[in-house]
């Protein structure tokens, strides 16, 4: 309710408990927070910190967003190992963000066959 009316500065109070509770949706949700600044400081480190937790608890969204945040830093190969976790893990987009790396020459053939493959299954 509280992000439907924008007030994020309370829903960052609901997210951050749920967090600390576990919650790997309100880890990711934390992450977008800082990454944008809704009802924190951006912070681009605890954006970083709140993917990761989210990503180890199994979030493909998460895991998206570091691989998008490792390829805007230059860093290929560690973008490639997010991208190919997210897409084992079922999310499309992923697969999409693996199409383009290869096109750009940043994942091999047999590494986007065998994500893309997995991605079916």
């Amino acid at each position: 309710r509280c992000w439907k009316e924008g007030n994020f500065s309370e829903c960052f109070k609901y997210m951050n408990q749920a967090a600390k509770g576990g919650d790997m949706e309100a880890h990711q949700q934390l992450g977008h927070m800082y990454l944008q600044g809704e009802g924190v400081e951006e912070d681009m480190k605890k954006a970083f910190y709140h993917w990761e937790e989210a990503a180890i608890g199994g979030h493909p969204i998460a895991r998206m967003s570091l691989g998008v945040i490792e390829g805007d830093y230059g860093r290929h190969d560690r973008q490639i190992k997010h991208f190919i976790i997210a897409a084992n893990q079922g999310w499309g987009v992923a697969v999409e963000q693996l199409k383009m790396c290869y096109e750009e020459g940043h994942v091999s053939k047999h590494d986007f066959g065998e994500a893309l493959r997995a991605y079916q299954r």
